[in-house]
């Protein structure tokens, strides 16, 4: 089972809670609604994966939180779900690896699925992205 921290207001939190668990693999194990609560959620539970709601990379507190859960051991893979307007930011897709850190199209839940299967995928072959 993989653990998801996402990071998201309470009302889309709710929506990607049911779209993380509907794959047997994964557990919203917790949310938060600002970075910084989410920084210190992470860093007590560990979660595989940080779920980012409405990716805005140009924000200090996210690209905060992102480098530091990148920095955890393991590192927390990273999913930004980001409006389409985000998912073009140059800054968003310099961060991108395949397994590790996505980014997904808000609304779009095959694709946070595939990302999802992705990130698991890696995780499963014994190599929890010791690259960070």
């Amino acid at each position: 089972m993989m653990t998801v921290l996402v990071v998201a207001d309470d009302a889309p939190a709710a929506v990607l809670r049911g779209w993380v668990e509907r794959g047997p693999h994964f557990r919203m194990i917790s949310h938060a609604p600002d970075p910084d609560l989410a920084l210190a959620r992470a860093r007590v539970l560990l979660p595989d994966i940080t779920l980012i709601d409405t990716a805005p990379a140009l924000r200090d507190s996210a690209r905060h939180l992102f480098h530091e859960v990148r920095a955890l051991h393991p590192p927390s893979a990273v999913i930004w779900h980001a409006y389409d307007t985000q998912l073009h930011d140059e800054r968003l897709r310099a961060v991108l690896e395949e397994g590790a850190v996505h980014a997904v199209r808000k609304g779009d839940h095959a694709e946070l699925a595939r990302a999802l299967a992705a990130i698991g995928r890696r995780r499963a072959s014994c190599d929890p992205d010791l690259a960070h």
